[in-house]
């Protein structure tokens, strides 16, 4: 990683503060399993022995593995040794404009060919028209959204997965939901990106993990911290943010993937 990237990570992680964020929301800078581990002890109380999370990002896997190990043998988690990379997994491009769930996905990005342009918080795609999307307090959400029994409900991944179109058909309907479910709780301005999604998915899976399992987990701690901290509500500013990189998910969401940050945009009456 370069000495660019890194200052990126160093001043994402040193503005989060001023944002109205808490390091207890640790998970919404996740890149892998490790990380969610890491993210996961410390909201059970098992962070003292545990880096910052910059300098834990620093090592490579099977060392990462080895810092979590004590830490997650006194709360009775064992910790997956990495075996292989990551392999991701060949999935075809969109042949349509618009990515409906039925469609095969592409594991770079769920996007079509359809033009949008951005007029100030709004983004137009064709006819339609979208409003970005920020963080809720909790006093603006549904009832009962917060509590333990609000499941986030990513799908099980169904049998005949090795095939690269129903491999592609799921991961979008999972990031569907994935979605919805970030706005449900009020951190639909802190969203994963698609390419992000699909990374935490062959990174899971190829450790033989359940990924709906470990979304479920990440809902539980994501809720968790909700009940407890408040967020900005402010919207980001997006001037400089290109429509080349935004894209419809269906009728009612567009996604903006600026690399840094993901933005989404809910389909505006």
């Amino acid at each position: 990683m370069n000495n660019r990237k890194w200052w990126l990570i160093g001043w994402w992680l040193s503005v989060l503060p001023a944002m109205g964020w808490s390091d207890e929301f640790c998970l919404l800078l996740a890149e892998n399993y490790h990380e969610q581990l890491y993210c996961e002890l410390r909201g059970m109380g098992q962070g003292g022995d545990l880096p910052p999370l910059l300098d834990f990002r620093r090592n490579d896997s099977m060392t990462q593995a080895l810092i979590l190990k004590r830490p997650a043998a006194r709360v009775g988690i064992d910790v997956v040794l990495p075996k292989l990379p990551p392999r991701i997994l060949p999935v075809p491009a969109v042949p349509e404009k618009r990515l409906d769930v039925q469609s095969p996905a592409s594991a770079e990005s769920p996007r079509g060919n359809l033009t949008c342009r951005l007029e100030g918080v709004e983004l137009h795609c064709g006819a339609d028209r979208y409003r970005l999307v920020g963080n809720r307090n909790n006093r603006h959400l549904a009832d009962g959204v917060l509590d333990s029994d609000n499941r986030m409900d990513i799908p099980a991944l169904p049998d005949g997965r090795e095939k690269p179109q129903g491999l592609g058909v799921y991961l979008v309907r999972a990031y569907r939901q994935y979605l919805e479910k970030m706005m449900e709780i009020g951190l639909g301005g802190s969203t994963f990106s698609y390419r992000k999604f699909v990374y935490l998915f062959e990174d899971v899976t190829a450790r033989g993990l359940d990924f709906s399992g470990r979304f479920e987990t990440m809902f539980g701690f994501l809720k968790q911290d909700k009940r407890r901290l408040s967020v900005s509500e402010q919207l980001p500013d997006i001037s400089r943010l290109s429509p080349d990189t935004c894209e419809q998910l269906d009728q009612t969401l567009a996604v903006c993937d600026a690399g840094r940050k993901n933005y989404l945009f809910r389909r505006a009456d």
